[in-house]
């Protein structure tokens, strides 16, 4: 199979490539610059496509072209979440394309509509598919992304200190996956007999609260690091300080507060589901939460 991978060089696109090449099919990439990929990755690709800016149509086409599927991993911003990602549905189109696997991999943003800002903009983007497109994308739900979690959002995790933030419980347990579990289900859901069908699928690697994190990041270290877990107050200080930056902020300026909004609806269960998926793929190994520390040791 020919997969096309745009954003190949993101969180998810980076080991969706990986995941792919493992495999054996061959993997076309497009996003901004092939000089973010490892070399590794960067040889065994078919083709790149560079990209130049969020609405580059002519280079979409050329990289749709004579592709089996497509893997949509652009960044998480609202931008490519609905324009990019609509160019690159109509491109498909152009080319024939049946399986197109859309930007997603978070929780549930069909349940409590308003009460996300981006995930708004990723429901409006499947439901102006449903009504103008032949193709029926693949939605996957995941829960959070470990990697951004720990590495990437420093306001949920310090690297240095080790200190896990959190508003809440310390028993409450978040659903989270990870970027390399993520691209072998996104790999079995576009091989599967059905992709073109399109649809809705539901996924996790594990389930871990606060003083899970602290339990197993002890036990990757093998008691060497201990992690300091900061509770910054109940679920109704979280979304005191939410309402208080939406009346502050214009919607455009969502970074400043959206932070907030995870505190706020992920112990509510605002966006929750259950990953019945899994068992759908048995060929994908589930990472566990000391697995994954032990695997990356940097976190």
């Amino acid at each position: 199979m020919l997969i096309l991978i745009a954003g190949i060089t993101g969180l998810i696109g980076l080991p969706c490539a990986r995941a792919a090449i493992a495999q054996g099919h061959k993997v076309r990439g497009i996003a901004r610059s092939a000089g973010k990929l490892p070399k590794e990755v960067r040889d065994q690709l078919e083709s790149f496509e560079p990209m130049v800016g969020l609405h580059d149509i002519a280079a979409m086409d050329r990289a749709v072209a004579g592709v089996d599927a497509i893997i949509c991993a652009l960044a998480g911003l609202p931008e490519m979440f609905l324009e990019t990602q609509v160019l690159l549905l109509r491109a498909a189109e152009r080319a024939g394309v049946k399986i197109f696997h859309a930007s997603s991999w978070n929780y549930d943003w069909n349940r409590a509509p308003g009460s996300h800002e981006i995930y708004d903009v990723i429901k409006a983007f499947s439901q102006y598919a449903e009504v103008i497109s032949t193709i029926k994308p693949i939605y996957m739900f995941t829960g959070a992304i470990a990697e951004y979690y720990f590495r990437n959002s420093p306001l949920d995790w310090d690297t240095k200190s080790k200190t896990f933030n959190y508003h809440g419980s310390s028993t409450f347990q978040t659903r989270y996956t990870t970027a390399d579990d993520i691209a072998n289900y996104t790999l079995e859901a576009i091989t599967a007999p059905d992709a073109a069908k399109g649809g809705s699928i539901f996924v996790e690697s594990f389930q871990a609260s606060p003083e899970d994190i602290a339990s197993a990041y002890s036990a990757a270290t093998n008691g060497r690091v201990h992690v300091t877990l900061n509770c910054l107050g109940t679920i109704e200080d979280a979304k005191a300080k939410l309402d208080d930056g939406r009346a502050k902020y214009p919607k455009r300026e969502w970074h400043k507060y959206l932070w907030y909004c995870y505190q706020v609806n992920i112990p509510s269960r605002s966006w929750d589901f259950e990953p019945v998926d899994v068992a759908r793929f048995p060929n994908v190994k589930q990472t566990s939460l000391e697995e994954f520390f032990r695997q990356n040791p940097d976190i």
